[in-house]
This record gives C-alpha cells, structure tokens and sequence, in this order.
C-alpha cells in the first residue's frame, strides 16, 4: 500500500497584526505630536502674557524683538534740541531718542533734573505726533564703573524715572510704556576713557507705529 505523506497547512501571512502595529504606532505618534503642539501653544501664551505685561501689546511683540537700537541718524524738524548728547535715530517703524545723562540726571542720581523739561517737552510732541497711542520702550544704560549689580539698578531706577514723567507730565498711559534696564550692558563706547563712559551713559525712549 503506497504511503501517504499529508503536510502540515501552511499559515498565511497575518497582515492583520502588521494593520494592528502600524495603526498602534500611529496613535502614539499622534498623542506625542499633539502633547508638543499644546506645549508650545501655552510657551508662546505666556510670551504673550509677559508681553502685555510688560506695557507692548502682542500685536506689536514680534515688532519690538526686531527694534535695532543702532539705526541710522535721522532728522524730525519738530526736534530743536541742539546738544551732543542728544541723538535722533529711526526708520519707517520706530524712532529712537537719545539722551545722554547731562541732559536728565545730576552723576549717579535717578532724579530728573528740572532743567530737562524743554528736552523731554519735545520729545513728547514728537511722540504725539509721528506715533499717537503707538508703545513706547524706555532703555537706561549705564557705564561700567561699578559692579554690574549697581550699574543694573542705576539705569533702572532711571527708565523708570523717564517713565513716570512721561506719565506725570504728558499725560501718557502708561500700560503703553515698558521699561527696560540695561545695565552697562550695551556700550556705544569704551569704558576705558571718561568720553566713553559719558556716552554710555544715557536713556534711549523708543516710539513704535501703533
């Protein structure tokens, strides 16, 4: 009698469990992607947040991180102010205005001197008219004399002083105004010679399109 030989059936390929992997993966990929998304939605609200904060509106906040203190030398007529402390920079979004300490403070003081009334007089015209209720920032600077600690509260004590004549005497809202100590951060000259460290002393008002 001949013999039978009767072959175990092959399995197919189960394409069902690769589906099952494939679409597990998928899900997982999605949940991680989605997680990153919230995460980054709620980094920039908070941006947002410190934005308003601060006194800039968050339609103005990518504008101001592109503000470019060193723009050109520019000329407003309205600006009569005859001093070489004093410099007018700018461009079609912002103007910068920049006084240097002779104009505002007696040395390593925070309080306003009353003759810079004329100067900041001025500047506010100038502000009303070019910007409306466009923001306003207020950068104080500082030479490197002393510690960086000094040097960092110096120049804040000062925008902040800037700040609130601004409010005090023209009238100015002052959610639209941000102030922003820079320290001796930001030289526009060697600290190494007394001409340089006068120069780096200084508070710079800078008015933005609205």
């Amino acid at each position: 009698m001949a013999e039978i030989n009767i072959e175990p059936k092959k399995k197919g390929f189960n394409w069902l469990w690769i589906l099952g992997i494939l679409a597990l993966v998928g899900i997982v990929g999605w949940l991680l992607s989605r997680d990153r998304n919230i995460e980054s939605d709620a980094a920039a609200m908070r941006n947002d947040a410190e934005t308003i904060e601060n006194g800039v509106s968050t339609g103005a906040a990518d504008m101001w991180r592109d503000v470019d203190l060193n723009v050109p030398r520019i000329n407003h007529p309205e600006i009569k102010i005859n001093s070489s402390d004093f410099e007018l920079r700018g461009n079609d979004m912002y103007t910068v205005y920049s006084m240097g300490e002779k104009l505002l403070f007696d040395t390593d003081q925070a309080t306003i001197r009353s003759d810079a009334r004329e100067n900041l007089e001025q500047i506010v015209a100038s502000i009303d008219q070019r910007y409306g209720q466009g923001q306003i920032r207020i950068y104080g600077h500082a030479d490197a004399r002393a510690d960086a600690e000094h040097n960092k509260e110096l120049s804040q004590q000062r925008a902040e002083a800037v700040k609130n004549w601004l409010v005090t005497n023209a009238s100015m809202d002052a959610s639209r105004i941000s102030i922003h100590p820079m320290g001796e951060a930001d030289p526009v000259a060697s600290n190494q010679t007394k001409s340089g460290q006068q120069q780096n002393r200084r508070v710079e008002i800078v008015a933005m399109n609205p």
